[in-house]
């Protein structure tokens, strides 16, 4: 319902949503990239959505409602991942993460200028999405990381 794929030269989101920031320099000022041609990424990351239409994707991608069982396989079939963290794995389009609390969750985030997505779908349907509004590095990039671990262990 709430997601889409820009136009080229579309600036600005359809919906109402929060202003994404970044820094040049870890100590410069915050700059505004709330309004920029997100068409750039095409295929690469220029979809829009919402937390809620992504967990409504990745719960019916994997309840094997949107492919047929060989193709899900395929896009389940993953290779270590390490540089997106301890234990990731990437598939065709999916990676698989390791949950602290056993098992893993199966989804794919997004960066783009001043917004980072993550999140997706356990073995038994459970879903969770986090957004923020710059793009953290380092420990801050580990907490979002641990607030979905923590939304889906609990």
């Amino acid at each position: 319902r709430h997601t889409y794929f820009p136009t080229p030269g579309e600036t600005t989101l359809h919906e109402p949503h929060p202003k994404g920031y970044e820094r040049e320099e870890a100590d410069g000022p915050l700059i505004d990239y709330t309004t920029m041609d997100m068409s750039m990424g095409w295929a690469a990351g220029a979809l829009v959505s919402t937390n809620s239409d992504l967990n409504r994707f990745y719960t019916a991608l994997l309840d094997g409602r949107l492919l047929p069982p060989a193709q899900l396989t395929q896009m389940r079939t993953t290779v270590p991942a390490e540089a997106r963290g301890p234990g990731v794995r990437y598939g065709l389009g999916l990676t698989s993460t390791p949950l602290s609390c056993g098992g893993v969750y199966w989804g794919h985030g997004g960066t783009a200028l001043g917004y980072r997505t993550r999140g997706g779908v356990t073995e038994d349907g459970r879903a969770a999405g986090i957004a923020v509004t710059t793009a953290p590095t380092g420990a801050a990039s580990q907490r979002v990381e641990a607030a979905v671990d923590t939304a889906l262990c609990r």
